[in-house]
């Protein structure tokens, strides 16, 4: 995948896995096109990136005050995070699932999505 940012493998369980498909932006794309109400996507930048460009229906949680302010309580919920090269989501992630949400995917880089970003104004 472009971008160059560190990817995670893991399975849509929330387990790691080694023999996963990485989450293509087709496959994000997807989800996103579900409207699944138990999905989240999180854009773990900061507020300025996240506002310069955002993948479509991404809310804006930085990484560092994730564990403060969750996208949502419920564990099982499917948590998609991203940042800009892959470190901070990384980081996001295993944040995430060190509080016992189960299903979190780590998209990595914004440059990894191949679809139009909204800027925020």
């Amino acid at each position: 995948m472009a971008g160059g940012g560190k990817e995670r493998l893991i399975r849509e369980s929330g387990a790691p896995a080694a023999a996963t498909e990485p989450l293509t932006s087709d496959r994000l794309a997807e989800i996103i096109a579900s409207g699944d109400p138990a999905t989240f996507l999180v854009d773990v930048r900061s507020e300025g990136e996240y506002n310069s460009g955002a993948i479509p229906s991404a809310i804006n949680i930085p990484y560092d005050v994730i564990a403060d302010k969750l996208p949502t309580e419920d564990r099982s919920a499917r948590i998609i995070v991203y940042c800009r090269s892959g470190s901070r989501s990384a980081a996001a992630a295993d944040t995430l699932e060190n509080l016992g949400f189960t299903n979190v995917l780590d998209f990595g880089g914004v440059g990894n999505w191949k679809g139009e970003l909204e800027v925020r104004r």
